[in-house]
């Protein structure tokens, strides 16, 4: 007879680590009660600051509330370890990490309440666990609000501030949720690392240098990773999903085109030097300048016998490789075979030579580093279906139309841009070939 009772999972337990204490709890949510029960008798010290009694953690703080929060955390920390190491031991093939081992528990600074910005919300919380379990609450009465009996499968709207997504279910949706409150899942139990999913867990195990088996490579930049869902992660940096509205750049990601954004269309430059009219977009730019212009710091060669210096890391790192590691950069031209020791010699070089032009929107060539060393012009550009269809239409689409879950993509010539050849390259593990090995070769100028 045969015994169709599910085995028994074991729920592994979590401890409290408040010195002197030592109970075991099933879940966060009865550990962070009996969190609670401890605060209660916690004092401050002569000095009247509140010390961190939570393991070997030497954080100190005036604020009450503070120290709260920060024990707290804790306990939510605590649990994502427990979490991580039982699905290590549940998954004895996933190799072991090899990173610097955790000394102490990787808190981060909690200067303020958690916040829920669920639209006329607003609440906050001390507690993360109180405040996680808050958000998903939110996630069910939502989907008791916007069901109706005649709709099968109702869309469900997120009303986290400034998000309007719908999903199919109130489970994607509270999945969904948690990328709003930075849900973690699980935790590296030997470096502290916290991830979202265990399949992130694993991944970070898996890219490790002494993990990497570098079984598969990318096309594009030629770099190894130890799992084709790396690889096709990784393979995402190439392809560019999303466009600018007031011209052709396109851009691989949402933070590379409000750069670009930022730099290319819009007048408000808000840091100014105080020592001269010079005026920037972004507060690195400030520092750079005033390192360079105003300030008397160098850096120097620590090689020995080399009197070597200069303003910026940049050029110490060039002088670096080339005198003392007789590594030259060179940029060599795909047409002529020319050299030269910058990128910008060689663009000159391709426009008024070759008669080159550069991309449409975008103020320079990309270069990239060959097999044999050597920097050569980037001959080829992934944008995504949705992208290419924002150039070759005039409808402007919104930018949080465009996804990274698209399934198409075009390779595009990067000169010649009037008559450049697109190729529409499909990326279903069904098709012959995946994106990325698909090149186009460039017409010769002789």
């Amino acid at each position: 007879m045969s015994n169709n009772k599910k085995r028994k999972i074991d729920v592994p337990l979590i401890p409290c680590s408040w010195i002197g204490c030592g109970l075991m709890f099933p879940n966060d949510w009865e550990l962070n009660g009996h969190i609670e029960t401890h605060l209660e008798t916690l004092k401050p010290h002569t000095n009247g600051n509140y010390n961190c009694v939570w393991g070997a953690c030497s954080f100190s703080t005036a604020c009450i509330t503070e120290i709260q929060r920060h024990i707290y955390y804790h306990g939510y920390y605590n649990g994502l370890l427990v979490h991580g190491k039982n699905e290590l031991e549940a998954n004895p093939s996933i190799p072991k990490c090899n990173a610097v081992p955790r000394e102490c528990d990787k808190i981060p600074d909690l200067h303020n309440d958690f916040r829920c910005e669920w639209v006329d919300c607003n609440r906050t919380f001390i507690s993360i666990v109180e405040f996680q379990d808050h958000i998903v609450q939110h996630a069910s009465f939502e989907y008791e609000i916007q069901k109706s009996p005649d709709d099968e499968r109702p869309k469900i709207q997120c009303n986290w501030n400034f998000c309007k997504k719908q999903m199919d279910n109130k489970y994607r949706l509270i999945e969904h949720i948690r990328t709003h409150s930075n849900k973690k899942q699980v935790a590296c139990y030997h470096c502290g690392e916290l991830f979202r999913t265990k399949t992130t867990l694993f991944d970070h195990l898996r890219r490790q240098p002494e993990n990497n088996t570098q079984k598969y490579q990318c096309a594009q930049c030629s770099k190894y990773f130890a799992t084709e869902k790396l690889l096709r992660s990784h393979m995402l940096k190439h392809v560019n999903c999303f466009k600018c509205t007031m011209c052709d750049m396109t851009c691989s990601s949402a933070s590379a085109l409000a750069t670009h954004v930022r730099y290319r269309h819009l007048k408000e430059k808000p840091f100014k030097c105080v020592e001269c009219e010079y005026r920037c977009v972004r507060e690195s730019d400030l520092n750079q300048h005033v390192q360079l212009v105003h300030s008397q710091e160098v850096h120097r060669c620590e090689e020995s016998g080399c009197t070597y210096a200069v303003k910026t890391f940049q050029a110490l790192r060039k002088h670096f490789f080339e005198v003392h590691k007789n590594t030259t950069f060179i940029y060599l031209c795909h047409c002529c075979e020319k050299s030269f020791k910058n990128g910008k010699s060689l663009s000159v070089h391709l426009i008024k030579k070759h008669d080159f032009q550069l991309p449409s929107g975008h103020r320079r060539f990309t270069y990239r580093i060959d097999e044999n060393g050597f920097y050569r012009l980037e001959t080829t550009r992934i944008e995504s279906l949705e992208v290419t269809e924002q150039i070759l239409t005039p409808t402007t689409f919104e930018v949080s139309e465009i996804t990274e879950d698209s399934n198409s993509y075009e390779i595009v010539s990067l000169t010649n841009a009037q008559d450049a050849e697109r190729i529409l390259v499909s990326n279903d593990r069904g098709e012959a070939r995946p994106a990325g090995e698909v090149l186009i070769s460039l017409p010769s100028l002789d």
